[in-house]
Parts: structure tokens; sequence; C-alpha cells
């Protein structure tokens, strides 16, 4: 199935009318983002998928039905009320890495500090029912991560989520909800909630007022693994929401640490099995350093070539058959790039186009004005 290319969409500043447009269209009826970036690829724009609802729900094989506007309307103005504010997926403020996973929310609600979304982010999440190493692992790992500049994201539950929030308030932390965005939960962290709100994060996709149900738990899960370029599980059951964030992380090509543990202590059976399957063991920060920068540049990279597509108007195809040709002229040996640019005669914003699609790809390596093919066996 084709993959709807949020890409393609203006990065923009919505006005009131068009947030409104977008929470009416996600808020409908068996609509989730899949569906509605479904829509929005036919349509072209949210108001004009309004407009035609009738022959959607006619076509579709789903119970869908559109949102009574009204309800849109009172949604936004409480939102608006609480002190929130609405980022749609094609807000300049819209989390770059969120927005790169298939089945990013089409709109969230968020309060705080919004600076820290431009901030490199690394979810660190665990069990409720923690160890008190891992609480103190928690801690000490997350105070490291914000002397780094890195901005800690995790669930607000009690436990390492807990841990984590507070030892980032100073260094910043986002709060990733199941509910509504003035849902606290548990209420002990009602303290907790408010802290992070001044100087923090809130974040959610659900409306405000909403109550969370048990699914709504482990879909919030595929946020918190969304926004970071690396996730660390620091204990977990073999049937635990920990788990099914690092499979959310695996599924969005982002990078799993997992903290190893006792094989007597079921708490840890879960971070054991990860490491297992191929998850990094992580001991200290400096592991995670490195693999979360290079993740992060790759991420600059998708988001740098989508931005040279749409300045230049380059096709998919256009780039497949200069990536090919710029291929066939490479082996294991460094080649002058200058040189392969004048020999091949490709336009030089079309030939960095390729060139970003293939190191993406892991098909070339480039280093000091040097190319050369990376050899796989």
């Amino acid at each position: 199935m084709k993959m709807f290319n949020k890409k393609h969409f203006e990065s923009s500043d919505s006005n009131d009318s068009q947030i409104i447009d977008f929470l009416q269209l996600a808020r409908s009826q068996n609509v989730g983002p899949i569906t509605f970036y479904k829509i929005l690829e036919k349509y072209g724009t949210v108001s004009s998928a309004i407009d035609n609802f009738n022959d959607i729900a006619i076509s579709s094989n789903r119970n869908i039905r559109l949102l009574d506007r009204k309800i849109a309307i009172e949604e936004f103005e409480k939102t608006q009320n609480f002190g929130a504010k609405f980022l749609t997926f094609t807000d300049p403020l819209y989390p770059q890495a969120l927005r790169e996973i298939s089945d990013c929310p089409p709109i969230i609600t968020v309060k705080g500090d919004l600076d820290l979304l431009k901030q490199e982010k690394i979810s660190v999440v665990g069990p409720r029912n923690a160890s008190f190493n891992a609480l103190l692992y928690a801690k000490k790992f997350t105070l490291l991560l914000g002397q780094n500049s890195i901005v800690s994201v995790s669930g607000m539950a009690r436990g390492v989520d807990t841990a984590v929030h507070e030892a980032s308030l100073l260094s910043g932390t986002i709060a990733v909800l199941a509910g509504g965005i003035d849902n606290i939960y548990p209420i002990e962290n009602t303290k907790l909630y408010h802290q992070i709100a001044e100087c923090g994060i809130i974040l959610s996709e659900m409306p405000i007022g909403f109550s969370p149900k048990g699914p709504n738990f482990i879909q919030r899960n595929r946020l918190i693994s969304g926004l970071s370029v690396a996730t660390v599980i620091i204990e977990a059951g073999l049937q635990s929401g920990s788990l099914a964030t690092a499979r959310f992380a695996i599924e969005q090509n982002r990078e799993v640490f997992a903290v190893p543990g006792s094989p007597f202590d079921p708490r840890c059976q879960g971070t054991n099995r990860l490491i297992k399957e191929g998850a990094n063991i992580i001991t200290e920060v400096e592991d995670i350093l490195t693999a979360s920068t290079q993740k992060n540049n790759q991420l600059k990279k998708i988001s740098q070539i989508s931005k040279i597509k749409k300045d230049y108007n380059f096709s998919n195809d256009e780039i497949g058959l200069v990536s090919k040709k710029i291929l066939e002229n490479l082996n294991s040996e460094p080649t002058n790039v200058d040189q392969l640019i004048a020999q091949l005669q490709i336009p030089i914003n079309l030939f960095n186009t390729a060139i970003i699609q293939l190191e993406i790809d892991n098909l070339i390596s480039l280093n000091y004005g040097k190319i050369a093919k990376l050899i796989t066996e």
C-alpha cells in the first residue's frame, strides 16, 4: 500500500479555523491517523475533506461519521482557556521526529516550554513497580542526559517514569499523557504535573477532558518512542508496557537500549530478552550518546532531502535514476566528489539530493569531499 507522504505539505502556522478543521476531521468517528492521512491524500486539504465527507462516508467500508463542528469548537476553546496550544502536523513547532512516523497524530495538544520540542530527545521508561536500584539508575541516568542537553521523554506513570521526570525538571522533560491534556494520572503526581507544565512539556493527542482506558496507554507509548531518537528500557516484565514502547521504537527505526538485570528478577526478564534479541546493552550514558547523535543526524538528513525535493521539485524517479548512476560509477575506493560531478554531468542540486538519499540508505560513505560505495557481504 502506498504510504502517505506528509512531507509534501507546506510547513506553516495554522489559524484558528484550520485548527478547528483538523479537530473536526481527526476526532471523527473511526477516523484514526492512518485513515486521516488517506483522506487527506485524496482531497488535498482538510477543509476539502470535510466538504466531501458524505462521499467519504458512503465509499468507506467502515462506519465513519463527521464530528459535529460545535464539539470541535468547544474543544478548541476549552484547550485555549486551559493555557494549552494545538500543533497540527504541518506546524513548524510539531516535533520532526514524531512527524516521521507513519501514524503520527494529525494534531497534538501541548502545554509548557515549547522550545524544548526543538531539542534532541531520548525516551526513558520502565515499570510502575520498579526496584529501588532501577529508580536510582533512572534518576542518575536522566540527570546525565540533561547535562548533555538532551530532553527526557516518559509517560508520567508511577515508578521509573516519575523518577525520570523528577530528575530532569531543570534540564527539560516531556510527559506524554494517555488522556487529555488536563488529565492527571496517577493523582499523586499532581504536583509533578504542574511542575512539568511550568518548565517542561505536557503532551497529548487526546481531547481535553478525556479519561483514558487501557488501550490508550499502549497507543500513548508509540508517541513516547516517536518523539525520541532512542528509547531506553529500565526493567520490564515480559508483558509490560515498556516492551510495547520498545516494539514501537523498532518499528519506527529508532535505537533501543536495555539495562541488563538479574535473570532471577521477573522485572528484568523483558529487558534481558530485548538484549538477547539484539537491543543495545546500556550501563552508562555514554553508551547512548553516540548512537542517538547518529540517529538524530539521519532524521535531519531525511528532513533535508524532503526540503530539497520540495524546493527543486525532484521526483523520486529522478532521484532513483541519478542514485543508480552514481553507484554504477563507484567502488570501495574513495572517489573525489567534484570529479564525479564533472564526469557524470549531473546538476549539483540533484546530485546532492541523490547523495543524501544514498547515505540514508547506507549505500555510500562520504568523508572530506570523497565518496565510496559501501560493500556488504
